[in-house]
């Protein structure tokens, strides 16, 4: 009987050696593929169509911010409803506590701000954005409604530059920008007389240099378009309930 010589460098034993340095890459890619072929079935979903898939989600998600009637509705007793997107953090005020930032530009007169809602910054990712403030806020001061109507001559909205209908009830609409260290604050002011008061539905975009940034983030300009219309389908929910 031959007897083999298992830690002798032989031809064959070369050749094998050869053959299996340049198969396992081939087999392992193989496998790597069939593997993958697996979890999309297990997921029902085929290598064609995964990616579809992924765009009809976030289509789906961008059909959701469009659509009101399926977002979280808050009515809590201050004598109007507003609706918004669930994912957003909103803060509604039920102690009634006077406050001088119930609207820009208030001039320290008093008032009651009722809703508070954050855009996050997720909602515009890579971007310059920062993030959106709204808020609803109202006053039954003498001042505060004999001004409603007026130019904040300073801290606020400067120039009234639209009306606008609201389910029923006409805005006066006033908007003005602010600017320092890098940041830009842009702001909506919709202000209407309700009840012998004074509400204001306001929205500050806030967004930042984007030359402060390293070029290797790589982040592009918000869509100021996007966020506009979406503030303005909030604003679009709202009503009065008294």
């Amino acid at each position: 009987m031959q007897k083999i010589e298992w830690n002798k460098v032989t031809w064959y034993s070369k050749l094998l050696a050869l053959i299996l340095f340049v198969a396992l890459p081939f087999l392992g890619f193989y496998y790597g593929m069939e593997y993958q072929k697996t979890l999309l079935s297990i997921e029902n979903i085929s290598p064609d169509t995964a990616v579809s898939s992924s765009t009809q989600n976030l289509s789906c998600v961008t059909e959701y911010y469009s659509n009101p009637a399926e977002w979280q509705v808050d009515a809590n007793n201050s004598g109007f409803s507003i609706a918004y997107p669930i994912d957003f953090d909103a803060q509604g005020s039920y102690l009634n506590l006077p406050s001088v930032d119930w609207r820009a530009g208030a001039n320290n007169i008093s008032g009651i701000k009722y809703f508070e809602l954050t855009v996050p910054r997720a909602f515009e990712p890579q971007t310059n954005f920062i993030d959106t403030k709204f808020t609803i806020g109202a006053s039954s001061d003498k001042s505060a409604v004999a001004q409603c109507m007026n130019a904040d001559s300073s801290g606020g909205p400067a120039m009234a530059t639209s009306t606008a209908d609201v389910n029923g009830v006409q805005f006066t609409v006033f908007h003005s920008a602010d600017a320092g260290a890098g940041n830009y604050y842009e702001t909506t002011s919709y202000r209407t007389l309700h009840n012998s008061r004074c509400y204001a539905l306001e929205y500050t975009v806030h967004s930042s240099q984007i030359a402060n940034y390293p070029s290797s983030y790589n982040l592009r300009p918000f869509d100021e378009k996007k966020i506009n219309s979406l503030m303005k389908n909030i604003i679009g929910t709202f009503k009065f309930v008294k």
